[in-house]
């Protein structure tokens, strides 16, 4: 009975094989390059290239401005901001609409057209005159 456990003495043998690629030009069949690799450069050299590629995409993205498209990149601070801003909108928008409406009943005061709730209750003429309408105390009192 074989076993087929690889032994850890056969897994690197299988690296360390060298192997030869060789690249030929199709029509004239001459050799153009010829590499001689083993299993173990070939691991290094593609975990190399991952490496550096991650590198550079990583530093891409934090040191360039592309960083603020990164979905929730964007600090508590300028959030905070955006809320803020927002509110002074809201608020200012509230302020020029009362004003407008404001300006808009003054006028038709002005020309006599206004129909709505008067802000003063309206004065007895009778009442006026019994009281002096004077700044200085009655005598006596």
């Amino acid at each position: 009975m074989h076993k087929h456990h690889s032994k850890p003495s056969d897994f690197f043998r299988k690296v360390k094989t060298h192997y030869r690629i060789v690249f030929i030009n199709d029509q004239s069949l001459q050799e153009v390059l010829s590499f001689r690799l083993s299993m173990g450069k070939l691991y290094v050299f593609f975990s190399t290239i991952f490496v550096v590629i991650v590198v550079l995409t990583t530093s891409v993205l934090l040191l360039t401005p592309l960083k603020y498209y990164i979905p929730g990149y964007g600090n508590n601070k300028t959030h905070m901001e955006v809320i803020k801003m927002k509110r002074n909108i809201d608020s200012l928008t509230d302020l020029v609409a009362s004003e407008q409406l404001y300006e808009k009943n003054m006028r038709k005061a002005i020309n006599g057209d206004y129909n709505g709730n008067s802000d003063t209750t309206r004065l007895d003429m009778n009442q006026v005159k019994k009281e002096a309408m004077t700044i200085f105390p009655k005598p006596g009192k």
